[in-house]
């Protein structure tokens, strides 16, 4: 697959070579997440990895709640590890509102190994801690969807039985590819902080334009080239 994409990408700096000319072409190459190494390799180098049956842990999260509310029903609609899907229908005829079945099954939840969750009740009242992993949940949350809870999984856990995963906050998730090409940027690697979103503001500053009304990014000033100033000769 690495190599078919390098090739797909050959061919289409080919064709931007051809038609505009590379000097004349800016690019930009990121990606929306990684993955967890697999866990039979992270495993061999003493990382505690495991893989995990979702269906498994479904049923399992099930018999808690069911013995929690002495009632027993199909609570979850999905588990697409570690973010549950919750039925809504039985949480109601068990007598539970919203956030209290989201509280119910993060905390079942805990019970099966997570390390801790956060709710969709919580996330849309801004009830999260003022730390870098309440952050990335934050912007993760959405209102729609239904009920839902988001479970922090341990490290190099995945809820696959066989290959890997990816939708956690760790660094093997979250470090991507962030890398310019073109004649307004300034060769080589740079070890400030950067992510995706700093990508839009860049481009909107190199083109003089406003950045989107949305954006929260930062310009990376360390990565452009500064402006070539005309020389003006010796003086007659």
């Amino acid at each position: 697959m690495t190599i078919e994409t390098d090739r797909q990408l050959k061919e289409f700096f080919d064709f931007l070579g051809h038609q505009f000319g590379l000097a004349n072409v800016w690019l930009a190459l990121s990606a929306d997440h990684g993955i967890a190494p697999l866990p039979d390799v992270a495993k061999s180098l003493h990382l505690p990895a495991a893989n995990l049956d979702s269906e498994a842990l479904k049923a399992q999260i099930n018999s808690l709640l069911a013995k929690k509310y002495s009632k027993k029903a199909d609570y979850l609609r999905a588990l697409d590890y570690p973010v549950a899907w919750l039925n809504e229908v039985a949480f109601a005829a068990a007598g539970r509102k919203e956030s209290d079945a989201e509280s119910d099954t993060g905390e079942a939840m805990k019970q099966t190994g997570v390390a801790g969750y956060f709710t969709k009740s919580l996330l849309g009242r801004g009830e999260i801690p003022k730390t870098e992993l309440g952050r990335r949940y934050a912007h993760s949350y959405s209102p729609h969807g239904g009920w839902y809870v988001m479970a922090v999984p341990q490290p190099f856990q995945v809820g696959t039985t066989k290959g890997t995963d990816h939708a956690t906050p760790f660094s093997y998730d979250t470090h991507v590819p962030l890398a310019f090409y073109g004649l307004a940027f300034q060769p080589g690697v740079y070890r400030t902080h950067a992510e995706p979103v700093d990508l839009a503001v860049t481009l909107s500053s190199l083109l003089g334009i406003n950045a989107p009304a949305q954006a929260t990014g930062r310009v990376l000033t360390e990565a452009i080239k500064p402006p070539r100033r005309a020389s003006t000769g010796d003086a007659p």
